[in-house]
């Protein structure tokens, strides 16, 4: 029984330090800090420098809410204009998968994270029918220009072996 203490001797030292490890106050969490951007605001596509536009986005203007990692987007209705085909989503942009509904789609995966050096949000989104989820894939950047007013999304969707490309690009409205 040589490197054990006995049992009187243990429960002493345990007596001695129990009451200092829990005395201490643990320590509070902070306020989380702010994502290193904000994409708040109202944005009109710029159709001219925009690539590979869907119909649904075709003169679209979007409203953007955010708060911390959780951005919402929702269509504004333009006097005299169409009626906007676009759903309106949300995505929290704190790294970890979650599912979502995904309009007509069905359901899917969402990724959505900053990038490292804090000048991108990169979204990923696995969807597919129930008998081949994630056989139609899609990552997005979303960055903002330096002076804030220009918000580009770059997509690449990959389903059925096909691979396209979009570019979005919008500018900021003045409020």
């Amino acid at each position: 029984m040589r490197g054990y203490l006995p049992a009187t001797l243990f429960l002493m030292l345990l007596s001695c330090t129990t009451p200092a490890l829990f005395a201490a106050p643990l320590p509070k969490p902070g306020p989380a800090p702010p994502p290193p951007l904000d994409f708040s605001g109202v944005w009109a596509l710029d159709a001219k420098v925009s690539r590979n536009v869907s119909l649904q986005m075709r003169d679209a203007v979007l409203s953007v809410t955010q708060s911390g990692d959780r951005i919402w987007i929702s269509a504004v209705q333009t006097p005299g204009a169409h009626r906007q085909a676009i759903l309106s989503e949300e995505i929290v942009a704190d790294g970890r998968p979650y599912e979502k509904t995904l309009g007509p789609a069905g359901m899917g995966i969402v990724t959505a994270g900053w990038a490292k050096d804090g000048k991108s949000l990169w979204i990923q989104v696995l969807a597919g029918a129930a008998e081949d989820p994630g056989s139609a894939l899609q990552r997005s950047v979303w960055k903002l220009s330096a002076d804030k007013t220009v918000w580009t999304r770059d997509s690449v969707s990959v389903s059925r072996g096909q691979a396209k490309t979009a570019r979005l690009v919008f500018r900021k409205r003045k409020s």
